[in-house]
């Protein structure tokens, strides 16, 4: 038997291959996940299942997850979810967050990926660690939001020397070699912060 994972409302067979099996459903000829677990594809009897054994924990609508930026894309980002409401998470889930609209104090907007594009001043890198709020479970997607002022960078390398970074107002500055680099920071960013978060003292800025 094949064994691959599934999330809710993933599409893992057809009727007119496979029978409705445990904790699936049918929806228009096609069989879906009505959970998250392993997709279990029986080929002697013709029925796909989902086994639920150690399944992991998936986000709910109003948690405050932390995690790191792993990828960016147009004006999106994707983060790798590593605590879900002060509990460490080893899912491996990932959530994404749109970053259009989000200004600094001061009426600043936009982001920019590159270090050459002049447009925009707010800058998110991969590998910055992140707290948001989840909003939206569509399509099995993990939607958060960052742009509260409890959200967003919690804490970052410098991107140029890799060395530690303190707040400057609305921005990051590199104690080794000086780069300075405007972020949406989250109001109590910094190195102790994210210490204390690893420790699993707290979240959700801090309260």
């Amino acid at each position: 038997m094949k064994v691959t994972p599934s999330f809710p409302g993933d599409e893992i067979a057809f009727i007119e291959e496979f029978e409705s099996g445990k904790n699936t459903y049918v929806d228009d000829g096609s069989i879906r996940s009505s959970t998250i677990g392993r997709k279990v594809y029986d080929l002697k009897r013709h029925i796909v299942r989902i086994e639920q054994k150690n399944t992991p924990k998936l986000p709910k609508i109003g948690d405050i997850i932390v995690g790191y930026i792993d990828m960016l894309f147009g004006s999106m980002i994707s983060v790798r979810i590593l605590y879900i409401n002060d509990v460490k998470s080893i899912s491996g889930f990932s959530a994404i967050s749109s970053t259009r609209g989000i200004s600094l104090p001061g009426g600043q907007g936009g982001w920019s990926r590159d270090r050459g594009d002049r447009r925009s001043r707010i800058t998110f890198r991969v590998g910055d660690i992140i707290r948001g709020r989840v909003v939206s479970l569509l399509n099995s997607n993990i939607h958060i939001t960052i742009a509260e002022k409890d959200f967003g960078v919690v804490y970052t390398l410098c991107y140029n020397c890799g060395g530690t970074t303190v707040r400057v107002n609305n921005a990051v500055k590199c104690v080794e070699c000086g780069t300075y680099e405007e972020r949406k920071l989250t109001s109590d960013y910094g190195k102790d912060t994210f210490s204390t978060i690893h420790n699993g003292k707290t979240l959700n800025g801090g309260k």
